[in-house]
């Protein structure tokens, strides 16, 4: 297990943790919910967190809020809670810039990101050239820049961040390859921060899919290309390889379980909380319009 910081200050906290995690969701409760139809969500959430009272939406937007209200009160690490906030601060910037509703903005007053000059100098450069793309992957650039830069000060959140890295770009993979410009568009979201490295993507973009296991042997990045990849050409679908890229990240997570001291409990358990609140928005959408229950079952991650 990766050292954590074991700072005594969040000793109190991590108990409280503790406790909350004994009522994240079970893949049980899960599977209950996709074979069962929407009227019964009600009745299936009412002895979790998640209690319906208006509707599901109004519940699972009440419960993010205690989440983050949660962390914000106990974190006492100004870089973690850089960590989390500068994301959301660079996606709200995004939405602005390219006109969107006010409603996919997550709760911030201000935003440091704005401030930062190669920000500054991308608003400028979008505000002549009009280049969507190319506004989007500069500022996740940037942004992974900062992220890297602050996840130094300890070793489980830098290494957290090189599985974040090498997942994005893993992702980016893929999606570059369903291009005839393949080569170009992944040069331009790739991410320097991982531990792969740009020559085994860029080699292999044209590689036949059966040949990645062979290709990422000796990565721990294996199983991944190969049965994300399989999934993509048997169903045209993502699914698989999204799921088992978050899975990666949240079995990383697991370690901070196992930790008495230091901020690590309370971040890993924001993003299972996140995680949690995703999959049942997934399922709610997915039961809403009619999503095949196996598709529902593959994209939820088995992590618990």
């Amino acid at each position: 297990m990766i050292q954590g910081t074991e700072d005594t200050r969040y000793a109190y906290v991590n108990g409280i943790i503790r406790a909350r995690e004994a009522r994240l969701l079970t893949r049980g409760q899960f599977d209950r919910l996709i074979a069962s139809e929407l009227p019964s969500f009600p009745t299936l959430l009412s002895d979790t967190p998640y209690v319906v009272q208006k509707d599901i939406d109004t519940s699972l937007e009440t419960e993010e809020s205690a989440v983050r209200a949660f962390f914000n009160q106990f974190c006492q690490t100004p870089a973690v809670n850089q960590l989390i906030d500068w994301p959301e601060q660079m996606h709200n910037l995004k939405v602005k810039l390219k006109r969107g509703d006010d409603h996919l903005l997550y709760p911030h007053e201000q935003s440091e990101v704005e401030h930062w000059p190669e920000v500054i100098e991308e608003i400028e450069r979008f505000a002549l050239e009009k280049e969507p793309f190319l506004l989007s992957t500069n500022l996740d650039k940037i942004l992974c820049k900062h992220l890297y830069e602050t996840a130094q000060f300890s070793p489980f959140f830098s290494m957290y961040y090189e599985y974040f890295f090498d997942l994005e770009n893993i992702r980016n993979f893929f999606r570059a390859r369903q291009f005839e410009n393949s080569h170009e568009i992944f040069q331009q979201v790739y991410i320097p921060y991982g531990s792969l490295e740009k020559k085994i993507f860029t080699e292999n973009l044209a590689a036949h899919h059966d040949l990645f296991t062979k290709i990422f042997f000796t990565t721990q990045y294996a199983k991944i290309m190969d049965r994300g990849s399989a999934f993509i050409e048997e169903r045209h679908s993502f699914l698989r390889l999204e799921r088992m890229c978050e899975e990666m990240k949240l079995e990383f997570l697991l370690q901070a379980r196992r930790m008495t001291f230091g901020i690590e409990p309370l971040y890993g358990y924001f993003h299972f909380k996140m995680s949690e609140i995703k999959k049942l928005r997934q399922v709610y959408w997915g039961k809403f319009n009619e999503v095949p229950n196996e598709d529902l079952k593959e994209s939820i991650p088995d992590v618990w």
